[in-house]
């Protein structure tokens, strides 16, 4: 933790230790979350800790959070994003918006509802089925007025 910069000590149910993550935490009940791990994540087991990567590895550190995972041999994940989500952008997401969405899932115990209660609207995110009913929509250049109602 940066000494010059004290807003951390007003965090609520957080403990600052000086010892490394591996001598608190055994490595199985470790899971990296990363967009780099081919392992998707279904459920969250209340019983291990994530480490949500505070590397930004798109650039010239890509794939370096899934890369130490797999050389420390802990576990890795990446949220089920492109099973709920088509986004316009990046499917690269803010260290708060990924623990948001886990608080969200913990909460509501469905992805769906987590995401989209916590993605902001710049990321465009839409679901995924009605993604595709408007990329459909927009290749045929109509509007069906059948269709259109107020309970959907």
């Amino acid at each position: 933790m940066n000494e010059n910069d004290k807003g951390w000590v007003n965090w609520k149910d957080i403990q600052i230790r000086t010892e490394h993550y591996s001598e608190l935490i055994k490595k199985e009940d470790l899971v990296y979350l990363t967009s780099d791990s081919p392992d998707i994540l279904r459920e969250l087991d209340e019983k291990k800790a994530y480490v949500i990567g505070g590397l930004v590895d798109h650039n010239h550190h890509k794939g370096i959070t899934y890369k130490k995972a797999v050389e420390q041999g802990i576990g890795h994940a990446q949220l089920p994003l492109g099973n709920f989500v088509k986004m316009n952008s990046r499917k690269v997401l803010a260290v708060n918006h990924v623990f948001e969405i886990i608080l969200a899932y913990l909460e509501k115990r469905d992805w769906k509802e987590a995401f989209f209660s916590v993605l902001p609207q710049r990321k465009g995110a839409v679901p995924l089925g009605e993604a595709n009913d408007l990329s459909k929509h927009a290749l045929s250049g109509k509007e069906d007025k059948d269709n259109d109602s107020d309970s959907n």
